[in-house]
């Protein structure tokens, strides 16, 4: 009995001591005490529902930590160009959040050389651009290449053609993308040889079909964007005798390992890529 009462005085004495310290330290009173009992005061209360949301948040994030590391919850950044963002894309991705809705896909949409740096600034964890980026920086893989096209006005004469070559676009009204995207790098490519008529640059693809639609003039575009030049006044003809192709490449940092959800949508891209037929051979 005496040594069960000794430790009661002990383990009073620790407590008491280990109060007075934390009290100390936060520097007010949380607890009321009295010679028959101790309580929590006003303060003492508020102190521990903020200790209670503490604790329960360490719990969330070792549980989110967790979830991230096996895959089963997190979040992946796909830097990506407008211009693939409009018909092969958003089906793939609705097909893996039926697949994974758990794993949260978002998007940036933007030039090609800010997908690169939203790469390398750790903003990005994958890039879907055009063009193979340096190899002593990045990681990339060629998913498929993208056709070259011709879209006009309907009642202009090279509508009714079966095909076209560049020259005869040369001869044209030519609507160009802005400097600085990517179709602009190839279509510089293409007029290298020749000398063409611009009358007009844009950036954004639905600007280029509403002056298309207006015959406003000609322009050249790639097989990924023809979904938004669906349109009745629109003609779309193929090159002729065209070499010329716009790799489309997956991007990732050459030093930064993947997590466990975005590698896994790195293959699930990969997948989805094998067996895309682009629109030139449909």
């Amino acid at each position: 009995m005496n040594m069960m009462i000794s430790y009661q005085e002990l383990v009073r004495t620790f407590l008491s001591s280990l109060i007075a310290a934390l009290e100390e330290e936060v520097g007010y009173r949380l607890f009321d005490r009295d010679t028959r009992k101790v309580q929590l005061n006003g303060n003492g209360i508020h102190f521990i529902d903020i200790a209670r949301r503490l604790i329960q948040s360490h719990d969330d994030a070792v549980v989110e930590i967790a979830s991230y590391a096996t895959g089963y919850k997190g979040k992946i950044v796909l830097a990506v160009l407008p211009s693939m963002a409009v018909e092969w894309l958003p089906q793939v991705l609705a097909e893996h959040h039926r697949a994974h809705p758990d794993i949260k896909v978002e998007l940036l949409d933007t030039q090609w050389d800010r997908c690169l740096k939203a790469i390398l600034d750790g903003r990005a964890d994958l890039a879907l651009t055009a063009g193979q980026p340096s190899p002593g920086t990045f990681s990339s893989r060629m998913l498929f290449a993208d056709e070259f096209f011709l879209i006009c006005h309907r009642s202009h004469p090279l509508a009714q053609r079966e095909s076209v070559d560049v020259a005869e676009v040369a001869q044209q009204a030519f609507v160009g993308f802005s400097q600085g995207t990517s179709i602009r790098q190839y279509t510089d490519q293409l007029m290298a040889p020749h000398s063409f008529n611009y009358v007009l640059e844009v950036r954004q693809l639905t600007t280029m079909m509403g002056l298309i639609a207006a015959n406003y003039g000609v322009s050249i575009v790639t097989g990924l964007t023809l979904f938004q030049f669906q349109h009745k006044n629109i003609a779309i003809v193929p090159f002729r005798d065209l070499s010329l192709q716009r790799g489309i490449y997956l991007v990732t940092d050459k030093e930064r390992q993947l997590s466990q959800c975005a590698s896994e949508f790195y293959e699930f891209l990969q997948e989805k890529a094998e067996s895309f037929i682009p629109r030139s051979a449909r």
